[in-house]
């Protein structure tokens, strides 16, 4: 494998100039600081707590996150009473929450057991599509269970 196929070669220059010390005010130019792009990372999950996919988890990356049966949701679900398309949780950059809506769904899409056609989510909340219930879980904040043996103070 070569190195050069994968790095753009820089641009060569016949002339050698001698570098100009001599500066003007007019020639002085200011460039602003530009803050590095970090990526942003999955800030909460949702966890499935009853019906036929209890037990799964699925981390929300910051991005639209479809739920429903079909193949090409990103949290897919095996419950019949799921729609193919059923809600979708889009990401608010500047809230760092999701907003859950009901894309039409028939059997409807209830948070904390009122149906909703759009809402933001929190942690510790519950999303019911069908029979199938999953609970907003933030992360770095779950609450694991303790080692048997250990005592709490």
């Amino acid at each position: 494998m070569k190195f050069n196929n994968w790095v753009l070669p820089w641009a060569k220059t016949k002339e050698k100039t001698k570098p100009n010390f001599a500066t003007r005010e007019a020639d002085t130019k200011t460039f602003a600081r530009v803050k590095r792009f970090r990526a942003a990372q999955p800030s909460m999950a949702l966890v499935v707590v009853a019906g036929p996919d209890c037990g799964r988890e699925f981390l929300l990356a910051p991005m639209n996150v479809k739920i429903g049966r079909q193949a090409q949701s990103h949290v897919r679900l095996k419950d019949v009473k799921v729609s193919r398309e059923h809600a979708v949780l889009q990401y608010h950059a500047q809230k760092h929450t999701f907003l859950l809506k009901d894309l039409g769904s028939t059997n409807g899409t209830f948070y904390n057991n009122c149906r909703i056609s759009s809402i933001l989510i929190s942690p510790g909340g519950e999303i019911r599509l069908g029979e199938t219930v999953l609970k907003v879980v933030a992360l770095g904040q779950k609450d694991l269970p303790e080692p048997a043996g250990v005592e709490s103070r």
